[in-house]
């Protein structure tokens, strides 16, 4: 009787150090990354063209997180961001202004709107580029966009700008076919103007000194 004690007391032993341990890696993990949001000013717009001019619709609401190593992520104002780990962008679809109501209500219906409220980007990996000049860099990225409940993996170069206040600011563009995320091009006038399949995704993301520093712990 003992000894089976001793052993199921040395069981709950193991299983309480285990899970300690395993406690502590999760919070460990968690110290490891730090999430700065991007502006307000930051921005987010397609563009397209048709059978009778171009169009352009606008994201109104845009929510960006950077997840970068805080240890290092004074970087992102003074080197190629080392510390960078991950970029997530979310887009409400009905946040899509296109300057006129008869458009944007096209626009949802064809990216499916009702069934998926969200277009997304997640950056899984990234290479800086040779060259970095003293205050840009350029990154070559490699991500999942997710357009009317489809994923699909693309590639970007995206060019990032350090500014004189310490603020980074990264641009890029990204072409895609609506067709290649299952969605049929949109028409208006009773069809008689045709959208192209291909569309431009461009952004421009800012990260702010203030932010950079609380991630950083406040240090400079």
């Amino acid at each position: 009787m003992t000894s089976r004690f001793a052993g199921g007391r040395l069981r709950k032993t193991s299983f309480a150090g285990f899970a300690f341990v395993a406690l502590a890696a999760i919070a460990a993990r968690a110290q490891e990354t730090a999430r700065i949001a991007v502006s307000p000013d930051s921005k987010l717009w397609i563009e397209g063209t048709s059978n009778l001019h171009g169009w352009s619709c606008k994201a109104t609401t845009l929510d960006a997180v950077v997840e970068v190593d805080p240890a290092v992520a004074a970087q992102l104002a003074v080197a190629p961001p080392k510390a960078l780990k991950k970029v997530h962008v979310k887009v409400p679809v009905k946040s899509l202004k296109c300057g006129h109501g008869g458009m944007d209500e096209n626009v949802y219906k064809a990216l499916k709107a009702d069934e998926s409220s969200e277009i997304s980007y997640i950056m899984a990996t990234f290479e800086a580029t040779p060259g970095e000049a003293k205050d840009s860099f350029t990154l070559h990225t490699v991500g999942t966009l997710t357009i009317a409940g489809k994923e699909n993996k693309v590639s970007m170069d995206v060019v990032a700008i350090r500014l004189p206040d310490g603020a980074v600011k990264a641009t890029g563009m990204v072409p895609i076919k609506m067709t290649d995320f299952g969605i049929k091009p949109p028409t208006a006038i009773f069809g008689r103007v045709k959208a192209g399949d291909e569309v431009k995704v461009n952004f421009e993301l800012n990260v702010g000194p203030h932010a950079i520093a609380a991630a950083t712990g406040g240090q400079p």
